[in-house]
């Protein structure tokens, strides 16, 4: 088990860091996956290219946040493409992330300073 003590020197994660172990965060995807899963549930408001995907999988690569998947069906499955998951680390990493997200929210909110609060 992944102590989240260990993921606290890893924060603040990128907004695009976030997004990538979010879009793993049900499974196996590849590259073009990722970005669609992101771009879908930003409303279109983060499009990335290949490139600027690429370079963050290889850094989470190198962080072990994220590993090489085997397709989750080979047979039906363009070999070319590579697939990624999160790996329990990447999931510690973002839940921890996540949480310092929500104490931000929170102290926002009790300053009236997120959308929807009064006086924001």
């Amino acid at each position: 088990m992944v102590n989240t003590h260990d993921t606290q020197g890893c924060l603040p994660l990128t907004p695009l860091a976030l997004h990538v172990l979010v879009a793993l965060g049900n499974g196996e995807l590849h590259g073009y996956g990722i970005i669609k899963d992101i771009e879908e549930r930003t409303d279109g408001g983060l499009t990335l290219r290949s490139g600027t995907l690429y370079t963050a999988l290889q850094r989470l690569l190198e962080a072990g946040w994220i590993e090489d998947a085997p397709p989750p069906d080979a047979a039906a499955v363009d070999p070319r493409r590579r697939y990624y998951r999160i790996t329990e680390l990447g999931r510690a990493v973002a839940a921890a992330e996540s949480a310092r997200l929500a104490r931000m929210l929170a102290d926002a909110r009790e300053r009236r300073l997120a959308p929807g609060d009064a006086g924001a």
